[in-house]
């Protein structure tokens, strides 16, 4: 009898809506794998890698910042997971286009919150930078279409020598002259400085966060495991 009273009560909860949360399967991030796939189809998914989580506070307020960087930045196309590692170690990097990985140590670093903005923005600026890369020149920057040909007259006495038409196309072919460079990378930089001025920080705290990923950019532990990777040199400041 319990158990008809129960299902009877879940029965009334779908139908109004009303779902227990608790009832409802959490939602779950991408796994590594898919990452992975995503970053390089041609190589082999990275394997699973086991990482302490951050505190409580510390995944709260990155989250809070990432998502007020992604809601104002609709124009972006990115809604990665932020992941917070329960490292002292500083270290920021993504995998693929959907998951960004920040050491507690590089988040407690930023005494700010617009410069823990400017640390994940910069990482967006650095995925859409990728993400462009793989795009044709021609979607990224299509050509503008050319005056519209009304030939003169109708039927088989349309004359094709419309001379305003020509007029229009020299004009068209000298203001928008074909590109045969490739269009080069976004600035990731650039990109940040855009997000973060669209989400109401300063595009400054970048400028201060600057030291702060140079020095991250000595740590990669973390990086290497999830990626099979080897730690790069030659980092440079734009």
């Amino acid at each position: 009898m319990q158990l008809r009273s129960l299902v009877g009560c879940l029965v009334l909860f779908a139908l109004a809506g009303c779902t227990p949360h608790r009832l409802l399967a959490p939602e779950r991030p991408p796994t590594l794998q898919v990452a992975g796939s995503l970053t390089d189809p041609g190589k082999a998914p990275p394997k699973s890698v086991s990482y302490p989580p951050a505190s409580r506070d510390v995944s709260y307020r990155v989250l809070l910042i990432k998502d007020k960087l992604i809601g104002e930045n609709p124009q972006v196309g990115l809604k990665p997971y932020v992941n917070a590692i329960g490292s002292t170690d500083p270290e920021v990097f993504h995998i693929g286009l959907n998951q960004i990985f920040i050491t507690e140590g590089l988040i407690k670093q930023c005494q700010t919150d617009g410069q823990l903005a400017a640390v994940i923005a910069n990482e967006l600026g650095k995925m859409v930078s990728e993400r462009e890369a793989t795009v044709p020149d021609d979607i990224r920057q299509p050509d503008r279409l050319p005056p519209v040909h009304l030939p003169i007259g109708g039927g088989g006495n349309a004359t094709e020598a419309d001379p305003v038409h020509r007029i229009e196309m020299a004009r068209y072919e000298k203001q928008h002259p074909k590109q045969f460079a490739k269009l080069p990378r976004p600035n990731p930089q650039t990109v940040a400085r855009s997000i973060l001025e669209k989400a109401c920080y300063q595009t400054t705290d970048l400028d201060a966060a600057w030291p702060l990923l140079q020095n991250a950019q000595r740590f990669s532990r973390f990086e290497n495991q999830f990626k099979g990777t080897t730690p790069q040199g030659n980092w440079k400041a734009p």
